[in-house]
């Protein structure tokens, strides 16, 4: 992460501030800036205390802090981007043995300034498009081995609240109002419920206490949750009535239809139990309908293995915006967002409810409450 941060600063200063010409003062306030900008995450750090996925800090002030740096890695790819069209423009001029035109450098640094503006209507774009309240999105999926009774079945899908001490209750109640307003047969929440303590987020989050459908509601923990308190929010959760699955399973119907869930990668690193499909769904037949809920889409080759019909993801933010969206691929098996075929089994992994302060921007990537109709593949 240091390293990173050093890049970014170092890029931008040399190809985006430097070369304006303003006075050093001016230089160097726009220099503190950007040095604030690039060490966002250590600065929060320093004044939020040691909580990194939810420092203690104002609202306002990790709004401001997270404008600044969206905007800073704006910038920096923009001027990557152009200074690799002017480096192919100026070799191709040097090949056709040509002089590069007098005031380069002029027209160099109004275009900096341009590429600045739009890095900075880029990120007040992106963080209102995140901040949004998701619109429900109903989708079909086709699965092996569903239950004739269980045909047309709904299941709302909730991934990615991010709930922490900024967050407003009011928004996680709309969110609630909107999923139960569509009556779902279930509802799944796929992990990354929260950034914080039960006593920085038990306001915020006790909404989800409202969510109702016919079968319940279920959850897993994401990889987040590990950072704020496993074994605290998997009982208090489960207070709430979600039925929280780590590595479990419940039957539905006399067993012919099975929702089970696996806990997350991060929980080896809390000496808490590795997710475990064969575990979740060990002694289901295989006549039997099992939906899984995987908070990270990249195990789902192991659901596929033990026979699971179905598995239901978040955690990718369902890419976020384009060109992003291949680098949250390379580290999810090439999964992001949408249906998925792994072997006999479908993979839907959600675009996410919410999204993590800590990058909270959407461009073309919009949030969602997700309702999936099941029905038999022919």
């Amino acid at each position: 992460m240091l390293f990173v941060e050093i890049l970014l600063a170092l890029y931008v200063f040399w190809r985006g501030v430097w070369p304006l010409r303003l006075r050093w003062p001016w230089k160097a306030a726009v220099s503190a800036v950007l040095l604030v900008a690039a060490f966002k995450f250590h600065v929060l750090y320093l004044f939020g205390g040691p909580k990194f996925f939810a420092p203690d800090v104002p609202g306002a002030v990790q709004s401001a802090a997270t404008w600044m740096f969206t905007s800073l890695l704006f910038f920096f790819f923009l001027l990557l981007a152009a200074d690799a069209v002017r480096g192919v423009w100026l070799l191709v001029r040097i090949c056709r043995r040509r002089k590069a035109p007098e005031g380069i450098c002029k027209i160099g640094n109004r275009v900096n300034l341009v590429l600045l503006a739009l890095a900075l209507c880029a990120a007040t774009f992106g963080m209102v498009e995140g901040s949004r309240v998701p619109e429900l999105r109903e989708k079909p999926v086709f699965v092996s081995r569903l239950p004739e009774e269980f045909e047309g079945m709904s299941v709302a899908v909730l991934a990615d609240l991010h709930v922490d001490h900024t967050t407003s209750p009011d928004h996680i109640r709309e969110i609630v109002r909107r999923t139960n307003a569509a009556c779902p047969d279930m509802v799944v929440i796929v992990g990354d419920f929260v950034d914080g303590s039960i006593e920085d987020c038990r306001e915020a989050v006790q909404p989800l206490a409202d969510l109702k459908a016919r079968f319940g509601v279920f959850g897993v923990p994401g990889n987040h949750e590990y950072y704020s308190g496993y074994r605290e929010w998997m009982g208090h959760l489960s207070r709430m009535g979600i039925r929280m699955l780590c590595n479990g399973r419940v039957p539905l119907d006399g067993g012919k239809f099975v929702v089970a869930g696996v806990t997350d990668p991060m929980a080896s690193r809390s000496g808490e139990d590795f997710p475990d499909a064969h575990k979740a769904l060990e002694g289901c037949g295989d006549d039997v309908f099992k939906l899984i809920l995987v908070h990270q889409p990249r195990l789902a080759a192991d659901s596929a293995a033990q026979g699971a019909c179905l598995q239901i993801s978040g955690h990718t933010h369902g890419g976020l915006m384009p060109g992003v969206d291949r680098l949250i691929a390379a580290f999810n098996e090439g999964y992001v967002s949408g249906n998925y075929q792994v072997g006999p089994m479908v993979l839907h992994v959600s675009n996410g409810t919410c999204i993590w302060n800590g990058f909270p921007v959407r461009i073309g990537v919009p949030s969602e409450i997700g309702l999936l109709r099941l029905y038999r593949k022919k």
